[in-house]
């Protein structure tokens, strides 16, 4: 599945892939502000989390 938010204009492309990692998220990609990547809908909000936690997103 794909997700879209919207990601802090001080986040770190290779930090938030290594955060998804462990979610499988994959193809992570900022387009105008919003963090798109791909993942399994079971680990969708555990992904979330880390990525709000680690304040990647808003």
């Amino acid at each position: 599945m794909k997700v879209n938010y919207p990601v802090n204009d001080t986040a770190d492309l290779k930090e938030i892939k290594e955060a998804l990692k462990p979610y499988g998220g994959r193809c992570a990609k900022i387009v105008e502000g919003t963090l798109e990547y791909q993942i399994k809908e079971e680990n969708q909000s555990e992904a979330y989390e880390q990525l709000k936690g680690k304040g990647f997103i808003e």
